[in-house]
């Protein structure tokens, strides 16, 4: 049993990747193994953006834990149900993320969406119905800040509210020992709000693209986090 305060941690969005790499093949296991034509600036711990011909890890944004040769294995993306993941049909692109930018000064967060749908059904011979799960609600998050229109992120914000792009971000949650990942849009509402001895707050709000999010565990060793 484990658990921690997020008292401490940090938010980043991905403000500059770089080339993408394409890979022919992609293995069903724990831990995926794509097969790349040169594994050249790719190394272990590189934080990489997924495209695929599997919808389940498209989106989703992986941690590079071994590159072997033309062998590189993303850590905790797990592929083993070949019915979701039929070989052969999961080829496609990773993106390196070689530059953060933080989202700084929040204030409160808030999480909506991800609710279990359900449709009911009775037979005939039943007294009473029941629920089927059907699919997931789609998921956001929204990041209040306080409001400082020379932060560095402003301008990182604005053009992923305008472009629509799917950017990957994660969250440093330093009492867990622990990096979250995960892709989203970017809708940025810059008006303040303003209210009489408040510190006037704007929002971000993330609409979560990545089918989930992925977790790594790190090192208690002080490094400055970012992989």
């Amino acid at each position: 049993m484990g658990f921690a305060l997020p008292n401490g941690s940090h938010v980043y969005l991905a403000s500059e990747y770089a080339d993408a790499v394409p890979f022919t093949d992609i293995t069903n296991a724990e831990n995926a193994v794509i097969t790349v034509a040169s594994a050249t600036g790719l190394q272990e711990d590189d934080i990489v953006h997924i495209t695929s011909g599997w919808s389940g890890i498209s989106d989703v944004v992986a941690k590079i834990t071994a590159v072997d040769g033309t062998s590189v294995t993303l850590g905790n993306i797990d592929t083993t149900n070949v019915n979701k993941y039929p070989a052969g049909s999961g080829a496609g692109s990773i993106r390196v993320v070689s530059e953060w930018t933080e989202l700084p000064q929040i204030t409160e967060v808030a999480n909506a969406g991800g609710d279990q749908n359900t449709t009911q059904i009775q037979f005939l011979s039943d007294d009473r119905q029941r629920n089927l799960n059907t699919f997931k609600a789609a998921s956001s998050q929204t990041y209040t800040i306080a409001h400082d229109s020379s932060l560095p992120v402003y301008p990182l914000l604005d053009r992923l509210d305008e472009n629509g792009d799917t950017v990957a971000a994660y969250m440093y949650i330093p009492k867990a020992k622990e990096n979250r990942y995960w892709s989203a849009t970017v809708s940025f509402n810059k008006i303040p709000a303003t209210a009489v001895n408040e510190v006037e707050t704007v929002t971000v709000a993330l609409q979560l693209q990545s089918p989930a999010m992925t977790f790594y565990k790190i090192a208690d060793d002080g490094s400055t986090p970012g992989s």
